[in-house]
């Protein structure tokens, strides 16, 4: 039994409908406690909300993902002000990305500066998407003196970065991608940031870790990832767990788990 929370996961989507019952009973069985579901579009947040009604296992998080800036309009973001309610645990997913180019740089930015500005207003912490943005995101978090915290989600970038963000009240996520051996970078950085600014995610169903590789992830992995992190960190997997659980239900404001 590991007392887990997956901090990131797509269970809304159709790909796991056949399957999302029996796999909460699997989690839940095994000691998971919650797994933070964040949107990408409008278009699915009615949706999102039903499946996340579903099971008290599933906290909802609304936002536009910076990936499919072609299908959000400016108005989303004003129906993502209205759409947020006590049941939400986060803004997201939201971010930047410049991975394959920076063609619609200037509108992502401008999506994700109101965004901020929505969470900043709501006091809710942000789940952040960065692909090669790092620095962009610091900027602007900082111009709009951004106090809520979040998580810094499959994060890839520097230890500086890292740090960076910690001090804004982020925390880190690390997942399937940290399970690789030649991962060396991302565990480089999982051992040098304070345990306590560190969460655990999925993101399912892709990032699949080492050991199903070919294989759609699923929150069920989470149990064996962490293992395999701790590991890395030289901690009993059940202390890995335990502390990560605190962070997020620090960082999301969902209560505290016992101390001893």
């Amino acid at each position: 039994m590991l007392d887990l929370i997956d901090t990131h996961c797509h269970l809304d989507i159709p790909e796991f409908d056949a399957t999302r019952e029996s796999l909460l009973e699997r989690c839940a069985g095994e000691g998971m406690r919650a797994m933070v579901v964040p949107a990408v579009v409008r278009a699915t947040w009615d949706n999102l909300r039903h499946v996340c009604d579903s099971s008290p296992l599933l906290w909802p998080a609304f936002g536009l993902h910076p990936c499919y800036t072609q299908e959000h309009v400016l108005t989303d973001v004003d129906a993502l002000d209205a759409y947020l309610g006590p049941d939400v645990v986060a803004v997201g997913e939201v971010g930047l990305d410049t991975f394959h180019d920076d063609h619609d740089l200037d509108r992502q930015l401008e999506i994700f500066a109101a965004q901020v500005a929505v969470a900043r207003n709501h006091r809710l912490p942000l789940i952040i998407h960065a692909r090669k943005t790092q620095d962009l995101l610091l900027r602007e978090l900082r111009r709009q003196r951004f106090e809520w915290g979040g998580v810094m989600h499959a994060f890839s970038g520097s230890l500086q970065q890292a740090e960076r963000f910690i001090e804004l009240g982020f925390c880190i996520g690390f997942g399937g991608a940290a399970t690789y051996d030649r991962a060396q970078k991302l565990r480089s950085i999982l051992k040098a940031i304070p345990l306590a600014s560190v969460v655990l995610e999925t993101d399912s169903p892709d990032i699949p870790p080492s050991f199903a590789r070919h294989e759609p992830n699923t929150p069920y992995n989470l149990f064996r990832i962490t293992e395999i992190l701790a590991d890395v960190l030289a901690l009993p997997a059940p202390e890995l767990a335990r502390q990560t659980t605190l962070n997020a239900l620090r960082v999301f404001r969902r209560g505290t788990v016992n101390a001893d």
